[in-house]
């Protein structure tokens, strides 16, 4: 036999590995609300998937492709809704989210959520019936879709269930009806308005009626698409498709939020725009050297960078009585460019990774809150509208900071609460345990997430799904098991009633002797 020369095995061994590789590579397609904040942590995930050998794919609008949402290069972008224009800037404007928190309009919690349901409702209907886009994901032959769990987004389930494909969720919410968690309304708060796990009686009364309404009623989704474009499949509603997915990953924890009870099949893993700082390049580094005594970081997110001029004041008006330096995501022209500088942009999860820096001034939005976590910044929190209520509250209750209300208090309160969160000690301290118990536990969120979709890509969720998942919510609360032991206790106890009855009548009937009196 004669003897292969080095270019030949060579030659063998790449055949030989790119065979290894084709078998393990899967194709994964990621699908995010059009919202800058959720299309950025998927890209973030989606990015640590296709670092494991995978074909990843993200769903973008064309009015986000422009705006150049995806930096990741290792991700492929699947485009779609080009007559449907710029989804995000629509719920701003038609639910003036932003504009009534200024009004003092209730704009938290499902005052927020079901207006922006009801818009992308219909960006579901367009997206289902688009035979492009179908056709684009069905020529990708995908080995899983990746859905955001967050309510609003819960009707593009329908688009896995309709085409046969396995899914698995990410989202904001570990939400424990969508994943059939048995759970107790006491201790179980929703994302809503600032509230913690220790409720008041009323709170109790509140979330057990909405957790009953929410498991008989489609609040934020539309169970009627199933039939609608799935007339070939079983009708299920939406929460029951949901309850098949092949993992349930919550971007939460149990170190910033609170204990909850879950499933094998749900992982919890934190935030995953939380990683490693990159050291500062350009002004951002000038700046920041030249900062003394340290530096805030302070940004409302990619959607408020406008505030009312008088807020603006008054939050300038709050750091010149520090001695730090502050760097800040805002559409204005800084007053004092030496202690303050203004941007459109900035590198926000690298300037709370310096060692420099004190505080972060926050709308406390998800993406920027876990970041803070993450390099162990204290955060004194804005909040504007959404689950922002929530997730100061629950910085307040684990001391990891303070939360203001930016309309009422003054330049003076705002400043002593910063000085009270930087130099009071224990909510620094407080976070940097944190920080290192979340990073412990941890690691590189993204990565954790990365990890567990490749494991379903490779095993299924099977194993890991309680039979609970595939039962009715009366079955699984063992509804139907205590309404029988009622009935039967009744009917013992009708019976028990009939026979001391039926005793009572028979002993009322008896004949008795008639005593005659003695002479």
């Amino acid at each position: 036999m004669p003897r292969m020369d080095a270019q030949s095995l060579l030659a063998v061994i790449l055949v030989l590995a790119s065979t290894v590789t084709d078998i393990h590579t899967k194709t994964v397609i990621f699908f995010p609300p059009p919202h800058t904040s959720y299309i950025v942590y998927h890209t973030n995930v989606a990015g640590a998937l296709a670092s494991l050998g995978h074909d990843v794919w993200l769903c973008v609008p064309e009015a986000q492709l422009i705006k150049n949402r995806v930096k990741d290069k290792t991700v492929n972008v699947l485009s779609y809704g080009k007559d449907l224009g710029d989804i995000e800037k629509q719920v701003y404007e038609s639910t003036r989210i932003v504009e009534k928190f200024w009004e003092r309009q209730p704009n938290q919690g499902f005052y927020a959520m079901y207006p922006v349901s009801r818009i992308l409702l219909k960006m579901v209907n367009f997206l289902l019936a688009d035979k492009t886009f179908l056709d684009k994901v069905r020529n990708l032959k995908p080995d899983l879709i990746v859905l955001e769990s967050v309510p609003f987004n819960m009707n593009m389930v329908v688009l896995p269930y309709m085409l046969d494909i396995p899914f698995a969720f990410i989202g904001t919410a570990h939400e424990a009806i969508m994943s059939k968690v048995p759970f107790s309304p006491a201790v179980t708060p929703y994302f809503i308005d600032f509230i913690s796990d220790r409720m008041t009686f009323f709170q109790r009364v509140y979330f057990t009626l909405y957790y009953l309404v929410s498991m008989n009623f489609d609040i934020c989704h539309d169970s009627s698409l199933v039939s609608k474009f799935a007339p070939h499949k079983p009708y299920k509603s939406i929460y029951d498709i949901a309850a098949n997915a092949e993992i349930f990953i919550a971007e939460v924890d149990h170190i910033l939020d609170y204990p909850r009870t879950m499933l094998p099949n749900t992982k919890l893993i934190g935030g995953s725009s939380a990683s490693p700082a990159k050291p500062l390049v350009g002004e951002f580094q000038k700046f920041v050297d030249e900062a003394t005594s340290g530096i805030i970081v302070m940004s409302f997110g990619g959607s408020v960078v406008n505030l009312p001029p008088e807020i603006s004041s008054k939050i300038v008006s709050a750091f010149k009585q520090l001695d730090l330096r502050v760097v800040w995501k805002i559409n204005i022209t800084s007053p004092d460019p030496k202690q303050i500088m203004t941007s459109l942009w900035i590198p926000q999860n690298d300037l709370l990774g310096h060692q420099k820096a004190k505080l972060f001034v926050s709308h406390c939005g998800k993406n920027g809150q876990y970041e803070a976590l993450y390099h162990g910044v204290p955060i004194l929190c804005l909040p504007i509208y959404g689950d922002q209520g929530y997730n100061s509250e629950r910085v307040r209750v684990k001391q990891l900071g303070l939360y203001a209300d930016m309309r009422d208090d003054s330049a003076d309160d705002l400043a002593a609460m910063m000085k009270e969160i930087i130099y009071g000690g224990k909510f620094t301290e407080n976070m940097k345990k944190a920080s290192k118990l979340y990073r412990e536990l941890y690691k590189v969120p993204k990565h954790e997430a990365a990890y567990w979709l490749d494991h379903v890509i490779k095993y299924g969720g099977d194993y890991m799904r309680s039979p609970g998942q595939q039962m009715p919510w009366y079955q699984l609360l063992v509804l139907d098991v205590i309404a029988f032991l009622v009935l039967v206790l009744v009917v013992i106890l009708l019976t028990f009633y009939a026979l001391i009855k039926i005793c009572y009548r028979l002993y009322k009937g008896t004949p008795r002797k008639v005593k005659t009196k003695r002479n």
